[in-house]
């Protein structure tokens, strides 16, 4: 059973607030330890369910969060800036599934929520984020990019809001609430090691039913269209630049297409030319 864990920070336990998840802040360290100690979690629950080959994503800012030294040593790292982000690694080997499935630990909700722990999709930038008209975050268009290279999400750990969100989306998958949000700059979180047993038994639970085959690909209808509401009408004229890309209202950049990854590949652009921004 060959597991892939896609490790974000604004969803840890204990992580309530934006500040620390920056690594010029004075609480980024004791932040980062945090999520060391949910990817370990992850990383132990798979391990005693029987997962025989873990590759360990860090998906935070730059992508280079996670203590190498601290973390389990049965799991292979990927970290620092991948064009792919947060599913680097995950990519098909010989057209065929390189995971069997894929757990998020350390994730939030989508941008816009108003109760979602330092709730954003991606950046700052998107004011709202939408599938095929539904909003959703980063949770529902990394399950898609997945969905489409044959993994499924087994598990998604973060805050009550994101659980809510998961619910609806990815009813199959095992939602781990870690945290209470109470406004988008703070958090009642559990315990660090009760929220790592949680993730812990999480964890094992996904991969059990992965062998059991209850999981289930993350699929919309065609063609797959996101669309990407921005602060600044700057910022969506940048995000329009990249084909097949198409501005509609004041602030708001469509992507289409057929195939679910080349509209994934367009919103990812377009969310990193908006962030070039000043």
């Amino acid at each position: 059973m060959r597991v892939y864990i896609s490790v974000d920070m604004e969803g840890i336990a204990g992580v309530s607030h934006p500040k620390p998840t920056d690594r010029t802040d004075t609480e980024y360290a004791a932040a980062a330890d945090l999520m060391t100690g949910e990817a370990n979690a992850a990383i132990e629950g798979a391990r005693a369910a029987g997962a025989t080959e873990i590759l360990v994503n860090d998906s935070h800012g730059g992508m280079y969060n996670l203590r190498p030294m601290g973390l389990d040593p049965s799991a292979r790292l990927l970290q620092g800036q991948k064009a792919w982000s947060m599913i680097a690694g995950a990519e098909p080997v010989a057209d065929r599934p390189a995971f069997d499935l894929a757990l998020f630990v350390g994730y939030h909700a989508r941008a816009g929520h108003p109760t979602g722990t330092i709730a954003h999709t991606y950046t700052g930038g998107p004011t709202e984020t939408r599938l095929n008209g539904r909003p959703t975050g980063e949770y529902g268009f990394n399950a898609l990019a997945l969905g489409a290279w044959g993994i499924p999400v087994g598990l998604v750990a973060g805050d009550d809001a994101l659980a809510a969100e998961v619910e609806s989306w990815l009813p199959w998958a095992e939602r781990v609430t870690v945290k209470t949000g109470h406004g988008t700059h703070a958090a009642a979180s559990l315990h660090p090691e009760r929220a790592r047993d949680l993730v812990r038994a999480g964890s094992a639970i996904a991969v059990e039913r992965a062998r059991a085959g209850e999981l289930r690909l993350l699929e919309v209808a065609r063609p797959v269209v996101i669309e990407v509401d921005y602060r600044r009408a700057l910022e969506a004229d940048y995000a329009a630049i990249p084909p097949p890309a198409e501005r509609i209202g004041d602030r708001t950049v469509r992507h289409a297409a057929d195939d679910p990854l080349a509209a994934y590949r367009g919103f990812l652009a377009g969310v990193r030319l908006a962030s070039l921004v000043e």
